[in-house]
């Protein structure tokens, strides 16, 4: 009996914890992404390209304890596979807005630029440039490549203060960009990496990565030197192309009109002739003036006489000799064999000769 009440405890026991763990489990839900990129806002990019560059469509943000990571996407991109992308690592304090892990330092290699190229660029040959560039931050460099017509560049920099153990100023910024388009050449495209434009930074001031600002002039205000003003716009930070999406021309097929248009009927009013014309002067006519047309009923010419029609005899040949003397002296015609005479219709003026025909061969 002991032992039965000691199951059922444990029974009850066992129903209760099921029950609250059940209740438990509905409560503490939600849905969660396993990522730690963050979608920002596109005014929050640490890196913007230059005025008439691309437009930043999207930013994704990754923090860390010792700096923050961006994704910033770019429009355009042409034929080849990927997507227009400026890379950027900042280095530095973060405080409060610290997040989880720890970034490893970014030092730029050329093999690890070659395997970048070879993720970011498929199908593309990109070789690295040996010329010497340097924008505002400092040197950096490059590399072109062409694919199903479209041109491709890939540039890199690093920006860091110079290490010290007397040097108090820390942090550093790398950037990668990644740039593609059918409509630029590759210097078009290399004057957007001299236009890059950082605009993020640390609360803190041991954080410059650009180290100390440049001296002054050293002709600035001394005598017997004279200074020209520069020129305010450098043409370099300026993007020359538009990077707009092309939209398309569409042609449509006219359609057929299915409505039927009736044929307009005028009524046109017949005006009279000789009708006085309203306004016009009213000249009076002549008394006794006889306006109906005069009756010709004869001519005054002189009547033609008669004209009395022809007649000619033709005699048929009784012989030889005198067919022939007949021939010389009058013109004969011979009837035809079966000897009737022909009669034909002339006009009702005009009489026409009456042939007689004499006789028949016999």
């Amino acid at each position: 009996m002991l032992l039965t009440s000691r199951y059922a405890h444990r029974a009850i026991a066992v129903m209760i914890a099921a029950a609250v763990g059940g209740c438990g489990y509905y409560d503490q839900g939600g849905v969660r992404t396993a990522t730690l990129n963050t979608k920002v806002d596109v005014e929050n990019a640490f890196i913007t390209p230059p005025p008439g560059g691309p437009a930043v469509i999207a930013v994704l943000e990754n923090r860390y304890e010792n700096g923050l990571a961006q994704d910033i996407i770019l429009s355009g991109g042409g034929n080849v596979s990927g997507q227009n992308v400026i890379y950027v690592k900042a280095y530095g304090p973060m405080g409060r807005d610290r997040g989880n892990g720890t970034m490893s330092d970014d030092y730029v290699s050329l093999d690890n630029i070659r395997r970048e190229m070879r993720e970011r660029f498929p199908g593309v040959n990109m070789q690295p440039s040996g010329l010497y560039v340097q924008n505002r931050y400092g040197p950096f460099s490059y590399a072109t490549g062409r694919g199903r017509g479209t041109n491709c560049i890939y540039a890199w920099q690093r920006i860091a203060a110079d290490a010290g153990f007397f040097k108090f100023q820390r942090g550093a910024i790398t950037w990668r960009l990644r740039m593609c388009d059918s409509r630029s050449d590759a210097r078009s495209l290399l004057l957007l990496a001299y236009g890059l434009t950082i605009n993020g930074y640390f609360l803190s001031q041991r954080w410059n990565p650009y180290g100390d600002p440049p001296e002054a002039d050293p002709r600035i205000g001394k005598p017997g030197e004279t200074i020209l003003p520069e020129q305010v716009v450098d043409p370099t930070v300026i993007a020359p192309v538009s990077y707009a999406e092309t939209p398309r021309r569409t042609i449509s097929r006219p359609r057929r009109s299915t409505t039927t248009v009736r044929p307009t009927v005028t009524t046109v009013e017949r005006t009279p002739l000789n009708e006085p014309v309203a306004g016009a002067a009213v000249v009076p006519r002549p008394e006794n003036t006889d306006l109906s047309e005069p009756d010709v009923q004869t001519s005054n010419l002189p009547s033609a006489a008669p004209a009395t029609a022809p007649r000619y005899t033709v005699p048929l040949p009784s012989s030889t000799s005198t067919t022939q003397q007949q021939s010389t002296a009058v013109p004969t015609i011979a009837p035809p064999p079966s000897g009737p005479s022909v009669v034909l219709p002339s006009p009702p003026s005009v009489r026409s000769p009456t042939v007689r025909i004499v006789g028949s061969p016999s």
